[in-house]
């Protein structure tokens, strides 16, 4: 079996994408929001927002693609050398491939990425500016 290598990461593209997402669907805030106080309405209405944003920042930097074209809840055939980040299995995993059985999610997959570029000396860990009104 071939080992496995790791490759190192930066925090620069998700600090960006985290940064997109509270510019355009005030997102950070939501999650930090203590929302224990709030009716179901109320969240309701501010998920909506974040939502829409949400949206347009996915459509607007991603090309986005379900895994498996077939609709959910589908019988598909998982072949022998399936790529196991595209494809989890789960239930009575018995034998070798091929294997039978029934599309539970979709799954999705980014065929193109399109993130801003960033000036150098922009910090990307600030994902939201302190604002101050004089």
């Amino acid at each position: 079996m071939k080992p496995i290598t790791l490759r190192e990461t930066t925090p620069d593209a998700a600090l960006q994408l985290l940064g997109l997402l509270q510019q355009e669907a005030r997102f950070v805030d939501f999650i930090e929001e203590d929302i224990q106080s709030f009716s179901d309405a109320e969240i309701g209405a501010a998920a909506r927002i974040v939502h829409e944003g949400c949206h347009k920042v996915l459509h607007n930097h991603f090309q986005i693609e379900p895994v498996h074209k077939q609709p959910e809840n589908s019988r598909v055939t998982v072949q022998a050398g399936f790529d196991p980040s595209s494809i989890r299995l789960s239930g009575n995993i018995v034998g070798k491939p091929p294997f039978k059985g029934t599309l539970v999610h979709r799954g999705w997959k980014i065929t193109d990425t399109r993130l801003p570029k960033l000036s150098e000396n922009h910090n990307v860990s600030v994902v939201a500016s302190a604002e101050v009104e004089l």
